[in-house]
């Protein structure tokens, strides 16, 4: 177990010698809006590392280590461990291959587990008794520690083999793009003022409760970030549309609408004063009113043609619908075509490889459905 700056400086230097590792993360994250950092796991092909990073305070090798191109970094399944890099180094792994990424372009479910990864390429069942640890609690037992190496120890072999099939089947460039995407999503970060546009049956309110939810999504996202509290432990999501909804304007009406006692006695008093100031915007201020995507004249059918047009696709790419288009692509695609939401930059499912594949067909699929 790495414990101290200078083993962690000591194993940084050494693993920059070798041309790929595995790196895997254990967090914790209940109640907290960033996820704790627990355990590093690392494999450079000869030595299993653990890093317990409770007792180090000097990240600089580790940042190095993991901005070193000459050095591959292999995951599986690794979004939420961006999220813990970013969040605790500020930096993503570069370059970093996804195996979960790989295996779907070499015929493999999307969704294919770690341990069903192992057993095929290994015969072996890996046990995962312990994937409900509490991390951050120490001493952590052998039994515990065995399971965390278990995560690198495997993955970096299969790597080998998988980037091998990828590249055999022809679509190694693709999935290597796709795990930059990974990369990019996880990198967006929220903008407090748009925080309003998540909120559940916002499309439902009128413009002044619109411009009510503003400033309470607004306010909590900032409140959660300030306090690493996670969104709903500072005001409920269906709480906070209620306040929108009802604009309540005493604490007693904040009670009568459902709110919990200790949403009211925290914050009770800031939410009145956002719903005053909701009060006061002026009627040219007001947001447009949301449309509902699903809602749209055509959606269902425009989806099942989409969904349609995707799975012609995955028979002529031999790869599988799920990989081509997600639920949450697709809608993001109608978002874009009916112009419902703002976005940056062209759909997934028009970019990229995604886009060479079906950019065309879906234009002219979208063309029969004007706004």
């Amino acid at each position: 177990m790495i414990t101290t700056n200078d083993e962690l400086a000591s194993l940084c230097e050494v693993t920059r010698d070798y041309p790929a590792i595995a790196l895997d993360t254990e967090f914790v994250r209940t109640r907290t809006y960033y996820p704790q950092l627990g355990l590093i796991q690392m494999y450079d092909g000869k030595h299993v590392s653990l890093i317990d990073p409770l007792g180090i305070t000097d990240w600089a090798p580790m940042r190095e280590l993991l901005l070193d191109t000459a050095v591959t970094k292999f995951l599986h399944a690794g979004s939420e461990d961006l999220e813990v890099f970013m969040n605790t180094f500020g930096i993503m792994p570069q370059p970093l291959i996804d195996t979960q990424i790989l295996a779907a372009f070499s015929g493999r479910p999307l969704s294919w587990g770690f341990a069903a990864m192992v057993e095929e390429y290994t015969g072996l069942t890996l046990d995962k008794s312990e994937s409900r640890t509490d991390w951050l609690a120490r001493p952590l037992t052998e039994r515990q520690l065995d399971y965390a190496a278990a995560d690198v120890f495997y993955l970096l072999p299969i790597a080998g083999q998988l980037m091998k099939e990828a590249e055999a089947s022809g679509w190694l460039s693709a999935a290597l793009d796709e795990c930059r995407m990974t990369q990019l999503r996880r990198q967006e970060v929220v903008d407090p003022k748009e925080a309003w546009r998540d909120i559940t049956n916002a499309w439902q309110l009128r413009t002044r409760q619109l411009a009510c939810l503003q400033l309470l999504a607004d306010w909590r996202l900032r409140k959660a970030r300030e306090r690493d509290l996670a969104v709903n432990f500072v005001v409920r999501e269906e709480h906070l549309w209620a306040v929108a909804r009802y604009m309540p304007g005493s604490m007693g009406e904040l009670d009568s609408i459902g709110l919990s006692g200790s949403e009211i006695r925290f914050h009770g008093k800031t939410l009145l004063a956002l719903v005053a100031q909701a009060q006061q915007t002026a009627d040219e201020d007001l947001p447009e009113p949301l449309l509902n995507l699903m809602d749209m004249p055509g959606y269902r059918k425009a989806f099942k043609d989409i969904k349609a047009l995707v799975q012609d696709v995955a028979t002529e790419s031999k790869l599988s619908a799920e990989l081509l288009a997600s639920r949450r692509q697709i809608n993001q695609l109608l978002n874009w075509h009916w112009k419902l939401k703002p976005q940056n930059g062209l759909p997934e499912m028009v970019a990229g490889w995604r886009g060479e594949l079906m950019a065309d067909r879906l234009n002219t699929l979208l063309e029969g459905y004007p706004r």
